[in-house]
């Protein structure tokens, strides 16, 4: 195990920084839930098959910030995985980010249907 000193000295920032990411990343869990749930069609997501004209901004408004939120959270947080704390936040930010991913892709391949299609908005 390495000391508490030593610990302290690998790490390039001061302890409170780190206080700081981790409320960050509690503080986004409203925007990675939406980013997670918003649909890409809305009416698809009623129960009607029609074109969204809006298209997949709207997955794209929560989805691209969350997931640079939380793929540095994994990133930072995974590098200093022997702390337990670090660890689990590293694995959350991570689950995260493929849900998130998730989403993105099917607000992507929603696009390129939407565009494909014949009753496209002009």
């Amino acid at each position: 195990m390495i000391s508490a000193e030593r610990q302290q000295s690998l790490r390039p920032w001061p302890r409170w920084l780190g206080w700081v990411g981790i409320a960050l990343l509690i503080a986004a869990i409203p925007a990675a839930l939406g980013a997670m749930t918003i649909p890409a069609n809305e009416y698809k997501a009623w129960g009607v098959d029609a074109v969204d004209c809006d298209g997949p901004i709207s997955v794209y408004l929560f989805a691209v910030p969350t997931l640079l939120i939380y793929g540095t959270g994994a990133i930072v947080n995974g590098r200093y995985f022997r702390n337990r704390l670090n660890l689990v936040f590293a694995a959350f930010s991570a689950l995260l980010c493929v849900l998130i991913a998730a989403n993105i892709a099917s607000a992507v391949g929603e696009q390129v249907h939407m565009e494909r299609d014949l009753q496209a908005c002009r």
